[in-house]
């Protein structure tokens, strides 16, 4: 039972990042670091 309390935890919180991590990334197309996007 704990390891499953565990397991859901963790899901949440990489999901949480990885929702923080993308929203600023579609808005701020000009500054990505990847993709050869230093031009603009």
């Amino acid at each position: 039972m704990e390891k499953i309390v565990i397991v859901g935890l963790f899901a949440v919180a990489v999901a949480i990042f990885l929702v923080a991590y993308e929203k600023p990334s579609k808005a701020k197309k000009k500054i990505t670091g990847r993709g050869g996007d230093f031009e603009s």
